[in-house]
């Protein structure tokens, strides 16, 4: 009799055991399916995080800066020259490069309004940026004194467009902000060759830069003016076909 219950106690103990291990088995087994797909959903979100970080998406603040600097700096190149061209009408050198300015300005409003950058550009001879501001109204002054001062202000308009658009370039990421860039950049470099020569062909005077290294001012004035095939499909004149006058002008000034 004793050893039956023996045997039934151990029968009991032993269904007792193989019920509790098929809990615990089926516990660990629910728990690594959880933590598998919790991990895999961590992978997942990071891999979206990592891809999404590494693809720019919109301007940096450097990027809407240089636009919006270089939509009234073209407009002050405009500006000047337009209203030096009305002062010397016998030199077409200034009505020439403005409507190559023109270009220019638009250029770098399509760049404005292709990004969602609010510009409003002031009237003739107004700006926002202070310093371009009063930038102009020395250019002006200057210009209005001699032809020989307006051609040297051009020259110096030129410079400073060849050092701040070089500037921004190393600046900016977007493919097409640089390619518009170096579009106006040769622009200016052509421009710059425009006025040396005509000051040197009505004047017989060397210009001096006064912002570029002599090394790259020779460097510009003694290669051919540059064509810019790409620019063109831009709707950017770079004043390739602009001539300077081969001999003295008839000027009453």
């Amino acid at each position: 009799m004793k050893s039956e219950i023996l045997f039934g106690l151990g029968v009991v103990v032993i269904v007792l055991v193989a019920i509790g291990a098929y809990y615990y088995g089926a516990s660990i087994s629910k728990t690594m399916e959880y933590i598998t797909e919790t991990t895999t959903i961590t992978t997942t979100i990071t891999e979206t995080v990592v891809e999404t970080t590494t693809i720019p998406s919109e301007l940096s603040p450097v990027e809407i800066e240089a636009i919006r600097y270089m939509a009234e700096e073209e407009k002050l190149a405009y500006d000047v020259y337009t209203k030096l061209a009305e002062m010397y009408p016998d030199v077409p050198v200034f009505a020439n490069i403005a409507k190559s300015e023109a270009t220019h300005v638009s250029a770098v409003l399509s760049l404005a309004e292709k990004y969602g950058i609010d510009i409003t550009l002031g009237e003739p001879g107004v700006f926002t940026n202070e310093h371009i501001q009063e930038l102009y109204n020395q250019l002006i002054d200057k210009g209005s004194q001699s032809l020989k001062d307006a051609l040297e202000v051009g020259a110096t308009i030129e410079e400073v467009d060849i050092i701040d658009l070089k500037d921004w370039i190393s600046k900016v990421d977007h493919d097409d902000i640089k390619q518009v860039f170096e579009c106006l950049m040769m622009g200016s470099r052509n421009h710059l060759r425009a006025f040396t020569s005509t000051l040197k062909n009505i004047y017989g005077i060397e210009y001096t830069p006064q912002y570029l290294s002599e090394e790259e001012y020779q460097q510009i004035i003694n290669t051919p003016m540059e064509t810019g095939g790409a620019c063109r499909d831009l709707g950017i004149d770079v004043g390739a076909n602009i001539t300077a006058p081969q001999g003295p002008v008839n000027r009453p000034w």
